[in-house]
């Protein structure tokens, strides 16, 4: 456990500077939204794009691993929205970004550098096809469950969702690297040293960007919903995907102990930021996905750890 406590308590260590530094007045939120920026258009995609560059061709095409994460990810946005309807009374749109909330984890900022310092560069794969496929789903089923509302217009907001994918810079150099893999052309050594400088910088500026912007952020009088988020985004979603990776009979290449491990580390991570951009595009469940997020993270500084330690010990 201590091994895995070294792993994992850097990350959440250098969070918590970031929120220490804007809560002392060091920092400004504005150096928070610079700094977020610079890891999410400039650093973590060299990162991402020279683990997928470098990975085999045929380690990407994997469907029935695509298949099983996805399905998990259907499950616990479409039953937590309808959760979120029916127990907490919201409204069509904010069952969409509720369901949202419990289903897309933080990948770019703390599950990619997290699963490949945990497992290797033999993590990179899953965790680049994750999350491509994941995105796709989860604006697509947020877009889907928002048009409900009359005041929603369908084809806007799935146009709307196309244009933000392609605006994505973590979506474009996953696939980048992949048809760089397919062309298997080499990289000029300087511009291979550059993303590297870059890379390094991915996921301390990262999180340290993360930490000032949840410093930021209020605790909303709605707990129980928050704790509900963080209940199924820290614990039923990697319970979920634990079941299906491990119980259902295995077929094609979904055997890799290192693809499950990132799958379900992938699942137990922290409300996404993101979900707090897309909440605010929709004008709906803004405050408390902002709550749920900070709260989310908290909890996960010792629920990641836990669960990081136990697929260490089902695969030695």
């Amino acid at each position: 456990m201590f091994d895995v406590l070294q792993l994992t308590l850097p990350f959440f260590a250098i969070i918590g500077l970031g929120a220490f530094c804007r809560r002392i007045g060091f920092v400004e939120a504005e150096a928070g939204r610079m700094m977020a920026r610079f890891a999410f258009y400039i650093a973590l995609p060299p990162f991402l794009f020279l683990s997928v560059a470098a990975a085999p061709v045929e380690q990407m095409l994997n469907p029935g691993f695509i298949l099983r994460y996805e399905l998990g990810t259907f499950i616990i946005f479409v039953g937590s929205a309808l959760i979120g309807g029916s127990l907490f009374r919201l409204k069509t749109t904010e069952r969409a970004i509720f369901g949202l909330n419990a289903a897309y984890s933080n990948y770019g900022y703390i599950g990619v550098p997290l699963v490949i310092l945990a497992f290797g560069e033999a993590a990179a794969i899953p965790s680049a096809l994750i999350l491509l496929a994941d995105s796709i789903v989860l604006v697509a089923l947020t877009a889907g469950f928002a048009a409900m509302n009359p005041s929603v217009k369908l084809t806007q907001a799935l146009a709307t969702t196309l244009l933000n994918l392609t605006r994505n810079p973590l979506l474009i150099s996953v696939i980048g690297g992949f048809l760089w893999s397919v062309l298997g052309l080499p990289l000029p050594v300087v511009l291979g040293n550059t993303m590297q400088m870059l890379a390094g910088a991915a996921a301390p500026s990262a999180l340290f960007a993360l930490g000032i912007t949840l410093a930021g952020q209020k605790l909303s009088s709605n707990m129980p919903e928050i704790l509900f988020l963080s209940l199924a985004k820290l614990a039923i979603h990697p319970l979920l995907l634990a079941g299906l990776f491990l119980l259902w009979p295995e077929t094609g290449s979904v055997t890799d102990p290192v693809w499950i491990q990132v799958a379900i580390l992938a699942g137990c991570l922290p409300i996404a930021a993101n979900v707090y951009a897309m909440s605010e595009y929709y004008s709906a469940y803004t405050g408390r996905t902002a709550a749920a997020i900070l709260v989310s993270t908290v909890i996960a500084s010792a629920t990641v750890p836990l669960i990081l330690y136990g697929l260490f010990q089902l695969f030695p």
